[in-house]
């Protein structure tokens, strides 16, 4: 089975939708700043999967098709830090959470316009 990955307009548009920051509550960072070179910009955040990209990641549903693993609501803003947090303990981070995490985070950056 292939890896359905994220484009890359819906990495950018993930990314956005929470004002380029962690979409974890907890956390909240930015994810995006200066880089010394000014015609560039450093991102620490990071399009994660809400269940996995492919069978035998965290979190998995066969329910999903190809096409839904690798959509837009299958996909959370997290810094790298919290991406590889939720991965590493999917008892505490399930899907539900994830995905309540990412709704909190779009409205906040909502609200925030």
């Amino acid at each position: 089975m292939a890896r359905d990955n994220f484009t890359q307009p819906i990495k950018v548009a993930l990314a956005k939708r929470v004002a380029y920051k962690c979409s974890n509550p907890a956390c909240s960072n930015g994810t995006v700043g200066p880089h010394t070179d000014a015609s560039k910009t450093i991102n620490l955040g990071v399009a994660c999967h809400i269940t996995a990209a492919s069978l035998g990641g965290p979190r998995f549903d066969r329910l999903l098709s190809a096409t839904e693993r690798a959509g837009h609501e299958n996909g959370i803003w997290l810094c790298q830090g919290c991406a590889k947090l939720i991965d590493n303990d999917v008892d505490r981070y399930p899907a539900d959470l994830l995905r309540r995490w990412k709704v909190e985070a779009e409205s906040e950056a909502d609200r925030a316009l």
